[in-house]
């Protein structure tokens, strides 16, 4: 509300003026009943003007709730779309750290259906202060009519509504359950859309429908304590409201009688009561909506609160050019108190190629993380020309850094933009330079629309095959142009016909590159300088292919179990940069 003003205070300014005329309406009634007996032969006038003055007061208070209403929506859409906003941004400046703690669900979770609670969160403030309003305006006509049995309301409601507190801690609590139960039923879904060959395989259906069953139920009981609480809280309110109104019928009813106040004003403090009742009832629904709310924001306040953890250092200096040496000093790191890097020292130059190998589990992509910088180290340091990595500008180094997954990742957007995702201002000539050079241009082409083909991870990339994936992410990477590459296992997904095709593309694009690829196929290190092999986090080899054949029992291990699969689907053999030049 607070990054709106003039909005909010736009919406402020029509609920209370609905207020003022829902009170002006009810002391208008009266006005009228009082003086229908003393109008004489112009009665009939009098009445029509005093009708007139009604219609009037009715009108404007539909028009301002009218106002109210519809701004009450401008701003919860707003503060949502602000909120989704600030969410997006911090999520982009925390580390990878943090996503490596935390699912893709919660991820989601948060940055999409939490923030739905906090627009509703900001509608029922609004309604909340409209409701408020109206109280005001109906206590200030009550208490003109008659101060004495105004005070029973204004003493009665805060006895009815002081219980709902307790009511609504027991809403939240009860909320807190639903939302751990509605986002593992959405993890359960997740799993089993991305999972249905396992689960049809293992002829698991029985199971899984099982679980999801007993999730629904957990579910289930949440809703219904919600529920209860919250019809509690109304039962509650409604006892204490009735009881009021009979006193305040009792007691006004003997003043009447006593000559000390008129019927009409008892009439319409009886209509001010029972208009009262309406906001106080939605009062406590919106307060139970509220609590229930609640906890779908501890999510987004746990990511607010979250530090950046990887920030440019105070001075940190620019970096102008692509580093002519690469140092690893004594690298050491720990994930979930686990060594997974120990003692890591190693150095090399521009330009040269490095494979890096060892059983699974050894380090090797933790090792790419910690050089990209997706990490600090917890003990030496990555050095640059002799500068540590930290002292660097994320940004510089960024810039001049590509990397190719795994997993090829692609985005909600055209081919072209794809491709363009390192360099956003490239023109189409440069795109489909980079698509060529990547093998993939024939292929774009094919597409209904072309490069304006809209592509994505998902469903959207389903037309796509891996290879094809691939290869635009190596266009994106070509495109970049970044002196220094990264390559994580860019091919062990592929088939043989797919691994070729992407292993052309990626000799293309490690030409003049300092390239560090970290390879399960031994098939992919053909072009490599040298090879540094991990085990268990620990260097064991660093060296040419034939070197470490010479001196590394962990290369000679890796290597014979490649040699027994060494068929068509692996390509050829592993050859150096000396071989191949011999041959």
């Amino acid at each position: 509300m607070f990054t709106h003003p003039w909005l909010a205070a736009s919406f402020l300014t029509a609920t209370l003026i609905q207020g003022v005329l829902q009170g002006a309406l009810i002391w208008a009634l009266r006005h009228v009943l009082e003086t229908l007996g003393d109008q004489g032969r112009h009665g009939t006038r009098v009445l029509l003007v005093n009708a007139s003055i009604i219609m009037g007061i009715w009108l404007l208070r539909s028009f301002s709730a009218f106002a109210a209403e519809t701004m009450s929506v401008h701003l919860s859409h707003r503060v949502e779309m602000t909120s989704m906003l600030e969410i997006l941004r911090k999520l982009l400046r925390l580390s990878i750290r943090f996503f490596d703690r935390h699912s893709q669900s919660d991820v989601v979770m948060a940055s999409y259906y939490d923030l739905k609670g906090i627009r509703a969160v900001t509608a029922e403030v609004a309604r909340i202060v409209l409701y408020l309003s109206q109280l005001i305006g109906l206590g200030v006509a009550a208490w003109v009519m008659s101060p004495k049995l105004a005070l029973i309301g204004f003493v009665v409601v805060p006895v009815g509504v002081l219980p709902v507190y307790w009511l609504g801690q027991a809403i939240t609590r009860a909320a807190r359950g639903e939302r751990v139960a509605v986002a593992t039923l959405h993890q359960s879904f997740y799993q089993l859309a991305s999972g249905m060959r396992v689960i049809k395989v293992n002829r698991s259906e029985a199971r899984v429908l099982a679980r999801a069953q007993e999730i629904g139920l957990e579910l289930h009981h949440f809703l219904v304590r919600q529920a209860l609480h919250r019809g509690l809280a109304r039962l509650l309110l409604e006892v204490v409201a009735g009881i009021g109104l009979i006193l305040m019928l009792t007691l006004g009813g003997m003043d009447v009688a006593r000559g000390t106040l008129s019927w009409q004003s008892l009439l319409g403090l009886l209509f001010a009561m029972m208009a009262v009742y309406g906001p106080v009832i939605g009062l406590i629904q919106l307060y139970g909506s509220v609590r229930s709310i609640i906890p779908n924001l501890d999510r987004i306040g746990a990511i607010h609160a979250e530090p950046a953890e990887l920030r440019d250092r105070p001075g940190a200096r620019p970096l102008v050019h692509a580093p002519a040496i690469i140092e690893l000093r004594d690298l050491r790191f720990r994930h979930r108190e686990q060594v997974t890097l120990d003692g890591i020292s190693a150095r090399f130059n521009r330009g040269e190629r490095i494979g890096i190998v060892g059983p699974s589990g050894a380090g090797k992509s933790t090792l790419l993380s910690l050089m990209l910088r997706f990490y600090d180290p917890d003990g030496g340091g990555i050095f640059l020309d002799g500068v540590d990595l930290r002292e660097v500008r994320q940004a510089d180094w960024m810039d001049r850094v590509a990397i190719v997954l795994q997993e090829p990742v692609l985005f909600l957007d055209t081919v072209a933009n794809n491709i363009r995702l390192g360099r956003p201002d490239a023109t189409m000539e440069r795109v489909a330079a980079a698509a060529r050079a990547a093998g993939i241009e024939e292929e774009i082409l094919a597409m209904e629309h072309g490069y304006d083909t809209l592509i994505g991870s998902g469903a959207e990339a389903r037309g796509l095959s891996t290879g094809q994936r691939q290869r635009i992410c190596i266009a994106a990477a070509l495109l970049k142009d970044a002196p220094i590459l990264f390559l994580d296992e860019a091919t062990s997904s592929l088939d043989a016909v797919a691994e070729r095709k992407v292993q052309a593309a990626i000799d293309r694009l490690m030409e003049g590159r300092t390239t560090f690829v970290v390879a399960h196929r031994f098939s992919t290190l053909r072009n490599v300088d040298r090879i540094l092999v991990l085990e268990r986090g620990c260097l064991v080899g660093l060296g040419t292919h034939e070197e470490l054949l010479e001196s590394c029992p962990t290369y000679v291990s890796l290597w014979q179990s490649q040699e027994l699969a060494d068929s068509p689907r692996y390509g050829a053999p592993l050859v150096t940069v000396e071989e191949s030049s011999e041959a």
